[in-house]
């Protein structure tokens, strides 16, 4: 028998589908970098500094990422403790810190980057390019109405584009590390994404 949805059951059915599929990618995500040593949550720390413009501080990271700096603060703390990021003073301003990324750190970095690439390319097979254009098509206004609904120090409708219009960067500025991934699964998921 065909499932039938009111109004309000359908958008709580999609609330609850967008909710479960970011904890599933999450999860995914987290898999795929742990066996370099790596949280997800770390992982896009280090995408985060490796990104943004020097000096990078907590605050530029939880911006960029959409976190609070307490919640940067405590991901840091354990990648200091586990030697992937160190943090610096500031030289022009003693009270500033900065992020930078420990050599052990490039080196979880590198391989967990190609490692999420193609879990990208393996979970976006299963879409069309015109089935993505979409979904980024409906997804963009709801994050922009979710920024304001939101905590303020998480970003706003101004700098919330920027993971849209700076993918061509992120990714040109990662083709070293994207490289390192599998011609073979590179090309399989093309061909998926084609049909």
């Amino acid at each position: 028998m065909p499932e039938k949805f009111t109004e309000e059951s359908l958008g709580f059915k999609a609330w609850m589908l967008l909710h479960r599929t970011r904890d599933l990618f999450f999860r995914c995500e987290d898999r795929a970098v742990s066996e370099f040593g790596l949280t997800a949550e770390q992982w896009t720390v280090l995408l985060a500094i490796k990104y943004l413009d020097d000096p990078v501080r907590p605050t530029d990271v939880g911006r960029w990422l959409g976190h609070k700096v307490n919640t940067v603060s405590m991901i840091v703390d354990r990648m200091v403790r586990a030697g992937l990021v160190t943090r610096v003073r500031d030289l022009p301003d003693r009270r500033a810190i900065r992020l930078a990324i420990t050599d052990r750190g490039e080196q979880a970095f590198k391989p967990a980057t190609a490692a999420v690439w193609a879990l990208i390319q393996e979970i976006l097979a299963t879409l069309t390019r015109e089935d993505v254009r979409t979904l980024i098509r409906l997804l963009e206004p709801l994050r922009d109405k979710a920024l304001e609904c939101g905590d303020s120090r998480a970003g706003s409708p101004e700098t919330a584009g920027c993971e849209t219009r700076d993918v061509a960067d992120i990714v040109r500025q990662l083709a070293p590390y994207i490289q390192t991934s599998s011609p073979e699964g590179r090309r399989q998921g093309r061909e998926k994404r084609r049909k």
